[in-house]
């Protein structure tokens, strides 16, 4: 599912995008990437498959922040020693490596992980510096990758700034589970359900969404359970083990959240159908007094609840499965109104009944 990630969904190809289209222009930048980006290790694979099909000349080289000083470091690193012993004191590595036109920092893209926040004002000074001394040559590329927004915000001049969340929002995250639940082995009509119902639970979480759309009818059944043996028994793709911050409470909360906003409308668009079907019983019917000592004249004002009075009284003429069908979404309606989740199989059964209407 990584590259249907990065690769299908709008916004977060835009962004994969942007990086390369970034470099390919020459301009390095400081890209802000969450902890747990998903599948960071195919966006670099992707980026550097770019970059090497539109300028095979340049290659992508990825490092970790080195212990030395910026400038020293990258003139040890892509300068030889006869060029090396052409530098003075008193210049600058930046100014000397800007205008070096004999070193292979010039067909580099560099993406360097792991900066401290000491050194952040170093590597953003030595790229303006650096930028400011290339003259007619292809200058290197830093892309420089943080979980800190705040360095992203301190680009200097020239460079570009690129930060995750900024771009990714919470349906790109639902694009995601529904294009990923598409092939998911479970019924046709409760896939948009597991997709709200993945997207909404594990919040911002891409890599924990996949793998709970790839469990299908199990997550269903058993959302809690099936977070929970994700987070005892696999690893993100990083490595990392997965962490869910929720509590039980929360999740179910957000459960609720889910059915609230797909079950509800169906539970009236069935109503709505009910009445349309069976207008004449129920009109011959009225008026009745609700409980709340409101008189209900018009056939469309009836609730589910009283449509399930009038039939069980005799009043709407019901084969015996259709009555327990009224009942079932009566008593749906009535649960999702008091703050509770529905078991699987009413949610199964009101799908599937409105996915007929």
């Amino acid at each position: 599912m990584d590259r249907l990630w990065w690769n299908h969904i709008t916004r977060a190809h835009k962004f994969l995008e942007d990086i390369i289209s970034s470099a390919l222009d020459g301009k390095s930048m400081i890209l802000c990437l969450p902890e747990n980006v998903p599948w960071r290790d195919t966006l670099l694979e992707l980026v550097e498959d770019r970059l090497k099909l539109e300028n095979p000349k340049n290659a992508l080289d990825r490092m970790q922040c080195p212990e030395e000083e910026v400038g020293l470091f990258l003139l040890n690193r892509y300068c030889k020693a006869e060029r090396r012993a052409t530098y003075r004191f008193g210049m600058t590595y930046a100014e000397f490596l800007g205008k070096c036109e004999d070193t292979v920092l010039n067909d580099r893209y560099l993406w360097v992980s792991g900066i401290p926040k000491n050194r952040y004002d170093e590597w953003i000074s030595f790229i303006v510096e650096y930028r400011k001394n290339v003259r007619n040559k292809t200058p290197g590329v830093f892309i420089l990758e943080t979980q800190d927004d705040g360095f992203a915000n301190r680009a200097g001049k020239g460079m570009k700034k690129l930060i995750f969340d900024h771009q990714i929002g919470a349906y790109d995250k639902f694009a995601f589970c529904a294009l990923a639940a598409s092939d998911r082995h479970c019924r046709e009509y409760l896939r948009p359900y597991l997709a709200d119902l993945v997207s909404t639970v594990c919040n911002q979480d891409i890599e924990l969404c996949a793998e709970c759309v790839s469990l299908g009818n199990a997550f269903l059944e058993d959302p809690i359970q099936v977070i929970r043996e994700i987070v005892r028994e696999k690893c993100r793709s990083n490595g990392k083990n997965y962490c869910f911050p929720g509590t039980e409470e929360e999740i179910r909360i957000k459960i609720w959240e889910t059915q609230l906003k797909t079950i509800f409308p169906v539970i009236e668009k069935y109503r709505s159908s009910f009445i349309k079907k069976y207008r004449k019983h129920i009109a011959g019917a009225l008026p009745i007094i609700t409980s709340y000592g409101e008189q209900v004249a018009n056939p469309e004002d009836v609730e589910i609840g009283a449509l399930v009075y009038l039939a069980g009284n005799g009043k709407i003429p019901l084969e015996s499965r259709e009555y327990e069908t009224l009942a079932a979404f009566r008593e749906a309606r009535n649960r999702l109104a008091h703050l509770n989740t529905l078991e699987p199989d009413a949610v199964d059964l009101i799908l599937r009944e409105g996915n007929s209407l």
